[in-house]
C-alpha cells in the first residue's frame, strides 16, 4: 500500500500565525497549538469538522477501538482538534469513546488559515462509517439536542489531518467532503 500523497502545506508565514493561534483543553485552559506538536517525535492531529458530526464520530471511535497507537507511545501522539465549545469536549470524549487528547480552536479561524474547505457535500462512504446517512443525520442532531445545544462548531466546515515530524510539518489532508477523513489504515503508512 503505497503512502496517501500530501495536500499542499501552508506557507512558512501561514504556519508561524498559525503556531501562535489559542487551542483549549477539556477544562478551558489555553495553550498556542504549537504546543501540541513541538518536540521530538511524530505528531498526528486530526481536525474534525464539528463536536456534534456523526461522521467524524465513527472516525474517532474506528481510531480509538482498538486505538491505532496506545496513547503513551514514545514518540508518537494523536491528537484531535475540533472547533467548537471547550464544554462539549468531556460529553463528545465520553460519547465517542476517544482514547486520545481533544482540544478545540472555537474561533474556526484555524481552519480558514489551513486552507480548510467548507461544503456539505457527502462524498463517497469510506470504510470508518459505521452507519447510514440517516443514522448520521439523527446522531448529529441528537448530538446537538443531547449536549444542551451547546457551539458544537460551524457545520459546513470540513476538517483534514496534519503530520508533524519533530516540530516540522510533513503531510497533510484537507477534507474534500464531510466523510474524507484519511482511511484509518494509512495512518500506519504514513508512520504513526
Amino acid at each position: 500500500m503505497s503512502s496517501p500523497q500530501s495536500d499542499p502545506h501552508p506557507s512558512d508565514a501561514e504556519l508561524a500565525e498559525a503556531a501562535a493561534f489559542q487551542v483549549f483543553d477539556k477544562d478551558g485552559t489555553s495553550y498556542p497549538f504549537s504546543s501540541l506538536y513541538e518536540g521530538e517525535g511524530t505528531v498526528a492531529i486530526v481536525f474534525i469538522r464539528h463536536f456534534f458530526c456523526g461522521s467524524c464520530q465513527d472516525y474517532l471511535r474506528a481510531l480509538s477501538n482498538p486505538p491505532i497507537i496506545p496513547p503513551d507511545t514514545p514518540g508518537k501522539k494523536l491528537i484531535i482538534v475540533g472547533q467548537g465549545d471547550p464544554a462539549v469536549i468531556k460529553t463528545y470524549t465520553a460519547e465517542t469513546g476517544c482514547v486520545f487528547p481533544i482540544y478545540t480552536e472555537p474561533t474556526g479561524g484555524l481552519y480558514t488559515l489551513f486552507g480548510m474547505i467548507k461544503n456539505l457535500k457527502l462524498g463517497e462512504k469510506p470504510e470508518y462509517i459505521q452507519q447510514s446517512v440517516i443514522s448520521s443525520i439523527a446522531t448529529s442532531f441528537v448530538s446537538a439536542l443531547k449536549w444542551g445545544g451547546r457551539k458544537g462548531g460551524d457545520y459546513q466546515q470540513n476538517g483534514g489531518e496534519w503530520m508533524w515530524e519533530n516540530g516540522k510539518l510533513v503531510w497533510c489532508h484537507r477534507m474534500k467532503n464531510t466523510r474524507d477523513h484519511l482511511e484509518v489504515k494509512y495512518w500506519k503508512v504514513l508512520g504513526l
